[in-house]
């Protein structure tokens, strides 16, 4: 496919993206143009325009910059001339209105502290909060900085592939019943996750095991299955957890809390 043209004087169709750009992506080029022709009418082609018009490069995905390029989201930009431009690159050109977003974002997370940094009490960059909301519940930190490790290795704005936000990695539905507005705010972010996290441990009776598992799966799996459930992620992520957790707790000699007692 070479050329598309869509007659579009002042809205750029969403179908167009789900039926054209999008689909374009596995064929086409590493790049797209868009230009009007003489008719007025909004030309997307793959091939650079060489007529002599004024064009415009528009990100596919598969393309550009890793920087600019979301895989899982849409943008959709207001043009000064009134057009919708719709596509899956945030565009730099100032003269252009961020109007909608669909989507999540690209999974996304950066391991950039060691365990060392981070996991002694007193240590880390968001030692203060959790030491504050760990005591809140009478929670081990050390157990509370293992989950954050293992789900988002101290990266605030990590993002998993299926939608969880932040460094306890928060699902939108969860975070909203924990009155968690900002998901990527260290404070409110470990707040709703300590919380849902103690919520875990009272509602299987302090057994760690099965609140880690409920953190991970969901508290309706855990009883589905009357115990951890058999999912190869949900099993790896217990082990994980535990294992830093014990590793940490006898090198600094912590860990005496009712989670811990358990």
């Amino acid at each position: 496919m070479k050329m598309v043209r869509r007659h579009v004087p002042k809205v750029l169709l969403l179908s167009l993206v789900l039926g054209g750009l999008w689909a374009w992506s596995a064929k086409a080029s590493a790049e797209l143009y868009t230009y009007l022709d003489a008719s007025g009418t909004r030309v997307f082609t793959d091939q650079r325009p060489t007529s002599g018009v004024t064009y415009r490069r528009v990100g596919i995905p598969g393309s550009g910059s890793s920087a600019n390029r979301s895989g899982g989201q849409i943008f959709v930009y207001q043009m000064p001339s009134g057009e919708r431009l719709v596509t899956n690159q945030r565009q730099r050109d100032e003269s252009m209105t961020l109007i909608a977003t669909y989507g999540r974002p690209t999974a996304s997370v950066r391991c950039r502290l060691s365990p060392a940094e981070v996991m002694p009490v007193g240590s880390g960059p968001f030692d203060g909060i959790v030491v504050q909301e760990a005591s809140r519940w009478n929670l081990d930190p050390l157990l509370v900085k293992s989950v954050i490790w293992v789900e988002s290795c101290f990266d605030q704005y990590a993002v998993s592939r299926v939608g969880a936000h932040g460094l306890m990695q928060l699902m939108p539905a969860t975070a909203a019943e924990l009155g968690v507005t900002d998901r990527f705010d260290p404070a409110q972010n470990i707040r709703g996750g300590v919380t849902y996290l103690a919520q875990m441990l009272e509602r299987f009776d302090q057994n760690l095991d099965l609140a880690l598992a409920a953190y991970n799966a969901g508290p309706g799996a855990v009883e589905r299955h009357n115990g951890i459930p058999p999912f190869a992620e949900t099993r790896n992520y217990v082990e994980r957890v535990n294992a830093h957790y014990r590793l940490h707790a006898a090198t600094s000699g912590q860990g005496q809390t009712r989670a811990a007692a358990d």
